[in-house]
């Protein structure tokens, strides 16, 4: 049809008719594929189911609890045997901003449980040997070089558990930093140290699905840490075959905030690192 309108044109005309020719083929070709598009992306539309965002609880984050103070959540604590009346259950035993050029820089809070109790003795004590004889021998020491040292806690009472958990930043000269975490959990109307099962018990919480999630993220953390030890930087570098991430030999838990109970595997521990995995469980 084309063809014929062309041959029927005055010659003169041909030119100026052909452009206005091939611009109204043009549009029109546009019009039709838009309306085809258009009808193509109302079926797939249709045809996709869309997706319900899932409304996940926020976990509070582990390293903003420690608030050097003990939260008892408007619990009614039962009266206790203390060893001080006039303090709390949890309290500051030392509290030292210190600064000495060259020598050391301390900002040190370190807690006693105020429960005079045989197991709690055995805490203080522990408590005592590693933070507070640290501080010790850093400001009678006479090493040449700088040493930075601070020590944060906080404590929690959910229903009758009382929970403490101290953190520790160590930096001595130019060594690698490392951080120490201690954590401390009490059932303040029996009497008796909680252990992680009996944790579970309380958070009814299935040891299976626990054990899941300890494998989940500290097997996500190592690969992100492989990846990074590939390229050449000094990383902790976990063993997931270790013993020490079966749920009945963790460590050191915290009932904190909320509720939340947080399973940590702090590497400062025992290594110059300030590497650490943080499970939480609602």
């Amino acid at each position: 049809m084309i063809i014929k309108m062309l041959n029927d044109m005055p010659i003169n005309n041909q030119k100026k008719d052909i452009k206005r020719i091939i611009l109204f083929v043009v549009i029109g070709v546009i019009c039709v594929v838009s309306i085809i598009l258009a009808v193509l992306f109302q079926v797939l539309q249709q045809a996709t189911p869309k997706e319900v965002p899932v409304q996940q609880e926020e976990i509070i984050d582990f390293s903003s609890v420690f608030d050097n103070t003990l939260n008892d959540q408007e619990y009614a604590i039962k009266p206790l045997k203390k060893l001080s009346d006039e303090q709390n259950v949890v309290y500051s035993r030392f509290d030292i901003n210190e600064k000495v050029d060259g020598k050391f820089d301390l900002n040190i809070k370190i807690p006693v449980i105020n429960i005079d109790n045989l197991d709690i003795a055995t805490i203080n004590k522990e408590i005592d040997n590693i933070f507070v004889q640290k501080a010790r021998e850093i400001i009678t020491g006479e090493q040449e070089y700088e040493i930075i040292y601070t020590v944060e806690y906080t404590a929690y009472i959910n229903s009758n558990i009382l929970s403490l958990v101290i953190r520790s930043s160590l930096k001595e000269g130019s060594s690698a930093q490392r951080i120490m975490v201690k954590t401390y959990t009490y059932n303040i109307t029996t009497n008796e140290i909680i252990d992680i099962n009996e944790m579970l018990s309380i958070k009814q919480l299935n040891k299976e699905n626990v054990q899941n999630e300890i494998n989940n993220v500290v097997t996500k953390n190592a690969k992100e840490a492989q990846n990074l030890i590939n390229l050449g930087y000094d990383v902790y570098e976990r063993n997931l075959t270790d013993k020490m991430y079966q749920v009945d030999n963790v460590e050191n838990f915290f009932y904190g905030p909320e509720g939340i109970l947080y399973i940590i595997y702090p590497y400062g521990n025992n290594s110059y690192t300030t590497e650490m995995d943080i499970v939480p469980f609602r």
